[in-house]
């Protein structure tokens, strides 16, 4: 699972849209396996000071799992319609 988090306009945010991406002043894509936490990519551009490192990163990681819980939950409401309707 993957979120960026970057710097616009001197705010760290999450889920950069492609104009924030390409123009803010940072962007930092993060990989996790939603299940053990482990980092699989850890990329930055741009400059970022240590805290603000240290928000984006937790904000994507956030960012990571809250897709992930989306992802889960959309396929058991597919699978369990289907299994329930036979």
């Amino acid at each position: 699972m993957s979120c960026a988090a970057g710097k616009i306009q001197g705010n760290v945010v999450v889920d950069l849209g492609k104009e924030e991406d390409n123009f803010g002043d940072a962007d930092m894509p993060v990989a996790i396996s939603p299940r053990t936490g482990e980092v699989l990519l850890l990329q930055m551009d741009g400059h970022l000071t240590i805290d603000e490192f240290n928000k984006a990163f937790d904000l994507a990681v956030e960012g990571c799992h809250k897709v992930s819980e989306i992802q889960k939950k959309a396929i058991m409401e597919k699978y369990q319609s289907k299994n329930g309707g036979e």
